[in-house]
């Protein structure tokens, strides 16, 4: 009897549940329409007759036909579409200032400049001459060897961009040569008078065997100051004088001996 008690009961909650399971089916079937929604007849949801589950989310409504989960994700992927924009600006931004870092840390700086000629190189440096300069940079692998060159004085001395001293007045001038960074050499000139020539009237007294003499960087033929124009035939005229008288001299000295 017991047994049998058993069965109806085991065959009665399984009927139960059956029941159960169509009614719950009917009034929530878990299919949904083209719109993703479907009935609730019985309003288990609390939603009403009809309500959404697209997406594979919870039962919900579409307020003004809108899914508030679709409206969600949108922002999302824009939050994120935004965001990964962001993160990209930035990482551009770091490589572009690490580029510019990495270039300027491979410069390297003028540390010292020096003219290599001295004061002494310009001795007797006269109006008209002229003489390039010339530089050491340190270090030697600097990467902008750029000098400017300028001068205390232009009207004394001039200096070129190629560093070539023109002298053009007698003066002391200093010579600057500069790197782009500042760094500076100078050096001091002396400017002197060109060396004046001897006067023509010294030159004058000096004469070849022919009567030519130096006179303004030119050879001349000229006669001895103060002496008139040679005659041939007054010197032959006096040499017979003197002959004669000389002659009478030595008749007279032999008589008398």
């Amino acid at each position: 009897m017991k047994k049998h008690r058993t069965k109806r009961v085991s065959i009665l909650i399984i009927t139960l549940v059956i029941i159960s399971m169509g009614l719950t089916a009917y009034g929530h079937s878990g299919r949904t329409d083209a719109n993703g929604g479907h009935r609730d007849n019985q309003n288990k949801s609390g939603l009403g007759s009809y309500h959404y589950h697209c997406g594979g989310h919870p039962a919900h409504l579409h307020p003004n036909g809108v899914c508030p989960y679709s409206s969600k994700s949108s922002s999302s992927k824009k939050k994120s579409t935004s965001s990964s924009t962001t993160k990209k600006k930035k990482s551009t931004s770091t490589n572009t200032s690490t580029s510019k870092s990495k270039t300027k840390s491979t410069s390297v700086t003028v540390k010292g400049i020096k003219i290599n000629e001295d004061t002494e190189d310009f001795e007797n440096f006269e109006v008209g001459n002229s003489k390039v300069l010339s530089v050491d940079i340190t270090p030697s692998n600097a990467t902008d060897k750029k000098v400017k060159w300028t001068s205390s004085d232009e009207d004394i001395a001039e200096v070129t961009s190629s560093g070539k001293v023109i002298a053009k007045n007698p003066g002391i001038v200093t010579i600057t040569a500069a790197s782009d960074n500042g760094k500076t050499s100078t050096i001091k000139i002396n400017v002197s008078e060109p060396t004046k020539l001897e006067s023509a009237s010294v030159l004058n007294t000096t004469a070849n065997s022919n009567n030519n003499v130096w006179d303004n960087n030119n050879f001349v033929n000229t006669l001895p100051n103060n002496e008139e124009e040679f005659n041939p035939l007054g010197a032959v005229l006096g040499l017979g004088i003197l002959a004669g008288g000389g002659y009478l001299g030595y008749k007279k000295y032999k008589k008398a001996n």
